[in-house]
């Protein structure tokens, strides 16, 4: 039998964060978010874990969309989104599915060391040398990881022409 995951009520996104992923317990979806510091379970979906962590620092999920689909065009989908300013660093979470999506992940592009093709899935290899398989094919992983990329040092450069 499934043991209760023991859900915690808050969890906010940081650069130590690697990745959310929605679990279904008893019909219920749950996050395990994995960061340099183990894992925890939050008890609401990765979206709402977002929308949070927006929140707190002073903007909303939809204004970090909406900042990212003028970077790349309105016609995007499952952009990258810039959901805080971590010590002079930008934290980019990039979704793997529709955000919307009660089975979306999203994944840290700051938090990838190596990323890996095994059979079907995609292989990511985060900071502290730990591994998370992905049910997503290695170029649709790719596509994401890049876009996530160009729009973090979009932001870096933006930054540091504002200073």
């Amino acid at each position: 039998m499934k043991s209760e995951p023991n859900p915690v009520s808050k969890y906010i996104i940081t650069n130590s964060t690697y990745c959310l992923i929605s679990r279904a317990f008893r019909n219920h979806v749950h996050t395990l978010i994995l960061d340099k510091h183990g894992q925890v379970t939050v008890s609401f979906q990765p979206l709402r874990v977002i929308r949070h962590t927006c929140s707190l620092h002073g903007t909303t999920y939809e204004a970090a969309k909406h900042h990212a689909k003028n970077f790349f065009g309105h016609t995007r989908h499952k952009m990258p989104i810039m959901v805080a300013y971590n010590f002079g660093e930008p934290c980019v979470m990039f979704p793997l599915f529709s955000p919307q999506s009660k089975q979306n992940i999203w994944v840290a592009v700051n938090a990838i060391i190596n990323i890996e093709e095994r059979n079907e899935s995609t292989v990511v290899t985060f900071l502290d040398g730990s591994e998370q398989v992905f049910p997503v094919h290695l170029k649709s992983f790719n596509q994401q990881y890049v876009r996530a990329v160009i729009y973090t040092k979009n932001i870096v450069i933006q930054r540091n022409n504002s200073i």
